[in-house]
C-alpha cells in the first residue's frame, strides 16, 4: 500500500507531460497516495506540474500561475515522478520554477551589467574592472555640485565627480566627471582628462584641479567657503551629520565650520534646535518647572516628616517623666561642665542650684561635706560618704553621673528619700576627687 504522501494536495498540469505521465495516470497515482488531482486549474491547486519547455514558453496555465503570486508551487514534473518512487514527498524549493526564474533573471542582469560596463569604458570608466576609492577616513570620492542657470533656464546643473580605483591590485586610478545640464536629463555628457588609468598621485591632481576650477574654492577649503561664492560658480556642499568629510581640510574641520559661520553671519555656535521631548511637552500644554532651576528636584519633605524623624521611637513621652524646659537647662549645663573639666586637677567654682524633686518639695537641701575613709580604701578605689555612716563609691556617683545628667526629673524612688544623698551626688558631680 502506498504511503499517503500527497494528502492535502491538489495537483495540476500546465500541459502534455512526457514518459507514462499522462493524465489517467497522474489522477490514479494521486489518489492512491491520497492527494486530489484536478483537470482544472483553480484557486484550489496547491501544486503546478509543468517541464522547462512550457515555463519558459510561458505557455496559458504558466502565465496564469505567475500572476497569481506565490500562494502555491510551480514545480517540474520530477518532483512527482521522484517523490511517488521514493514514496517520500520532496521539497518543492529543489524543483521549483520559481527559483530558476530567479536564477534566470539573475544572470539577465550580470550580463545588462557587463554589457553597460563595456559601453561606458568608451567614454567614461568599465564599472565591471573599477569602484569608487574611499580614503582612510572612509570618506567616499563621488561628489556632486550643482548650479542654477537662470540666465540660460537650466535649473539643476549637475557635475558627478568620481575618482575611480581598480579591482585588481597594484591598484590604478582614474578620475572622471558626469556633467547634466538640468535635471532629470537624460543625455549627461562626460569629461576624462586621461585616456587610461594612471597613478593615485596624477588622477588626484585632475580631481582637485577640476573641483577648483568649477567651483571656484580649492580643495582645502571646501569646508571654509561653502555657500560663500557667487552664484555663478557651483556650489558642494559637504556631508553633515557626522558623516566624513575627506582629508586635506585647512584647518580642523570644527574651526572651518566657525569660520564658514563668520563669513555667512550665522552665529556661532549654533543655536540648537529644541529636543523632540520638549517640543511633545510644549504642545501638550504641560511643562515641569523644575525648582531653583536645577537639573534634578526631590519633593521637599513636610515638616511633620522632618519633626517625626527627630523623635526617638524608644524614648518613653510620658507625662510624669518628662522634664520641664528648666530642667532641661540645668541638664545641658551640667553636661558642658562635665565636657569643659576633662582635667581632674581643675576645679570650677560655679554652683548650680538643683530644684528639689516633687516628693520633697519644701524641704531644705543642706551641704553635707565629702569625707574621704582612708580605712575602706583600697589601690584605685575612692568612696564617699553619706548620711549615717553609709557610703557610696565614687564610681557608683560616677556611673550615675549619666543618668541624672540625661533625666534629672524622673521620679524618685521611696527608698531614697534622704536628701543628703542628693547633695552629694550634686558634689561629686561639681567637684570630682582626683585618683
Amino acid at each position: 500500500m502506498p504511503r499517503q504522501i500527497f494528502k492535502k494536495c491538489v495537483i495540476a498540469v500546465a500541459g502534455p507531460l512526457p514518459g507514462q505521465l499522462t493524465v489517467e495516470n497522474l489522477a490514479q497515482w494521486t489518489r492512491l497516495r491520497k492527494g486530489i488531482f484536478s483537470s482544472d486549474f483553480d484557486e484550489f491547486v496547491t501544486h503546478l506540474l509543468c517541464t522547462r519547455e512550457q515555463f519558459n514558453k510561458r505557455v496559458p496555465r504558466v502565465k496564469q500561475a505567475l500572476k497569481r503570486g506565490k500562494r502555491f508551487h510551480i514545480v517540474h514534473y520530477d518532483w512527482f515522478e521522484f517523490s511517488a518512487v521514493q514514496e517520500k514527498k520532496q521539497p518543492e524549493k529543489e524543483y521549483s520554477m520559481r527559483v530558476l526564474l530567479a536564477k534566470q533573471k539573475a544572470r539577465e542582469r550580470e550580463e545588462r551589467r557587463i554589457e553597460k560596463g563595456i559601453k561606458d569604458e568608451e567614454k567614461f570608466v568599465n564599472t565591471n574592472l573599477f569602484h569608487i576609492y574611499t580614503d582612510r577616513e572612509f570618506f567616499s570620492y563621488q561628489i556632486d555640485i550643482t548650479r542654477d542657470d537662470t540666465g540660460l533656464g537650466e535649473l539643476g546643473q549637475r557635475y558627478t565627480m568620481c575618482l575611480w580605483e581598480s579591482d585588481a591590485k597594484p591598484h590604478l586610478y582614474q578620475f572622471a566627471a558626469k556633467f547634466l545640464k538640468r535635471k532629470g536629463d537624460g543625455q549627461p555628457t562626460y569629461y576624462r582628462p586621461s585616456p587610461c588609468a594612471g597613478k593615485w598621485r596624477d588622477e588626484m591632481n585632475h580631481f582637485i584641479a577640476f573641483f577648483q576650477k568649477k567651483t571656484g574654492v580649492d580643495w582645502e577649503d571646501r569646508v571654509v567657503m561653502q555657500k560663500t561664492t557667487n552664484t555663478e560658480y557651483f556650489q558642494y556642499t559637504p556631508p553633515a551629520g557626522g558623516k566624513p568629510v575627506g582629508r586635506r581640510l585647512r584647518h580642523s574641520h570644527e574651526y572651518c565650520l566657525q569660520i564658514n559661520a563668520e563669513l555667512r553671519g550665522l552665529p556661532w555656535p549654533p543655536k540648537e534646535e529644541k529636543s523632540e521631548a520638549m517640543m511633545d511637552m510644549t504642545q501638550g500644554g504641560d511643562i515641569l518647572a523644575i525648582p531653583g532651576g536645577s537639573d534634578e528636584w526631590e519633593p521637599e519633605t513636610s515638616a511633620e516628616m522632618r519633626n517625626d524623624s527627630l523623635v526617638d521611637e524608644n524614648m518613653d513621652t510620658s507625662e510624669d517623666e518628662t522634664p520641664s524646659s528648666t530642667q532641661d537647662a540645668l541638664d545641658d549645663e551640667k553636661c558642658e561642665d562635665e565636657s569643659t573639666n576633662d582635667d581632674p586637677d581643675k576645679d570650677t567654682d560655679m554652683e548650680t542650684e538643683i530644684p528639689s524633686p516633687s516628693g520633697l518639695e519644701g524641704d531644705e537641701m543642706k551641704e553635707q561635706p565629702l569625707t574621704s575613709s582612708s580605712d575602706d580604701s583600697t589601690e584605685g578605689s575612692t568612696s564617699q560618704q553619706v548620711g549615717d555612716g553609709h557610703t557610696t563609691p565614687t564610681s557608683l556617683a560616677s556611673d550615675n553621673t549619666s543618668c541624672c545628667s540625661m533625666d534629672t526629673g524622673a521620679m524618685v524612688p521611696d527608698e531614697i528619700s534622704d536628701p543628703r544623698f542628693y547633695e552629694a551626688v550634686r558634689q561629686a558631680l561639681k567637684f570630682p576627687v582626683p585618683n
